[in-house]
């Protein structure tokens, strides 16, 4: 379970890139242009240009978001799992608690699937803290 769970983070990263990222190449030119480097981005959102809010949607929800760091933690997590080292519950139980927020606030989305692959985590998480215990008091 630990694993193909690792591995379900991993593809949801990248998928979350792929399919978020579409908007990226309209906005290179933006980018390279140092069209983000402004105060702007601080004011309320509906204060600023629509063109900077547009930019500034397409770098969040793509590169600026959490996919990268998903897809990190599902390769940290397939690594450790790979060399037999423990990996915390806290882990599961940390992406159970984050992801169930962010589905209750948006629903429709792929949280839902990222909120399953922390569950199935988490249970073999703990499945597995359980037979070290288990093993380690014979």
């Amino acid at each position: 379970m630990v694993k193909w769970s690792a591995v379900a983070l991993i593809a949801l990263g990248i998928i979350h890139l792929l399919v978020l990222g579409a908007d990226i190449p309209a906005e290179l030119p933006n980018w390279s242009s140092l069209n983000m480097w402004t105060w702007d981005h601080w004011a309320p959102l509906r204060a600023q240009p629509l063109d900077l809010a547009l930019s500034g949607g397409v770098f969040w929800q793509s590169i600026g978001s959490l996919a990268v760091p998903l897809l990190i933690l599902g390769a940290l997590i397939f690594w450790l799992d790979r060399h037999g080292l423990p990996i915390p519950v806290f882990v599961g139980w940390g992406l159970v608690v984050w992801t169930a927020i962010l589905t209750a606030i948006m629903p429709p989305s792929g949280l839902p699937v990222v909120l399953v692959v922390s569950i199935v985590l988490t249970v073999g998480l703990q499945a597995r803290a359980k037979k070290r215990s288990i093993s380690s008091t014979k």
